[in-house]
């Protein structure tokens, strides 16, 4: 069995592509699909892997797989919709963020200035800059870039991250 925390996003699965099944993926993440050993799609709840037959570049941001078993329009229309995920343990490695994504500081403590501003409790990806969505203690959220420059301290033992932010960003 496939666990959710052994995958990363990648894209999502947006169409068919014609009459024999390929289908256009959006990529969110830099991965090559072709250098993958399956990608998986979360179905009812279980995490299914599907192995890629054949993978071409459409766009910058998207490609048309061809999925095996996946013959035809209808089959692919099935899958149309789903996030697209990767085996973490495939994802290329990023120097940058020290092995880090920012779905693993997902229920890390957040403090600025030493002091508590809340808990992650979310990733909002649906920008092109992705979002840490904090609860904070009074029960409010808030929304701060996810930005190596606003990141001093991440200590994965103690799930605590220590952010300096920019004067007023939380009053937003």
């Amino acid at each position: 069995m496939i666990l959710q925390e052994e995958l990363q996003k990648v894209g999502k699965l947006l169409k068919p592509h014609g009459i024999n099944g390929e289908i256009v993926a959006l990529l969110t993440d830099d991965v090559d699909l072709a250098e993958v050993s399956c990608v998986v799609i979360c179905i009812d709840g279980i995490n299914v892997p599907f192995f890629i037959s054949s993978v071409r570049r459409k766009s910058s941001e998207t490609d048309l797989i061809t999925v095996d078993g996946i013959r035809d329009e209808t089959a692919a229309a099935a899958l149309c919709g789903h996030d697209l995920y990767v085996k973490r343990s495939e994802m290329p490695s990023n120097d940058e963020c020290d092995g880090f994504y920012a779905d693993d500081l997902v229920g890390f403590d957040v403090y600025s200035d030493c002091e508590l501003i809340g808990k992650i409790t979310g990733i909002n990806d649906s920008t092109a800059n992705y979002l840490f969505i904090i609860e904070r203690p009074d029960g409010s959220t808030c929304l701060v870039p996810v930005a190596d420059e606003f990141i001093d301290i991440l200590d994965p033992e103690t799930r605590r991250i220590e952010l300096r932010l920019p004067e007023g960003l939380l009053d937003l």
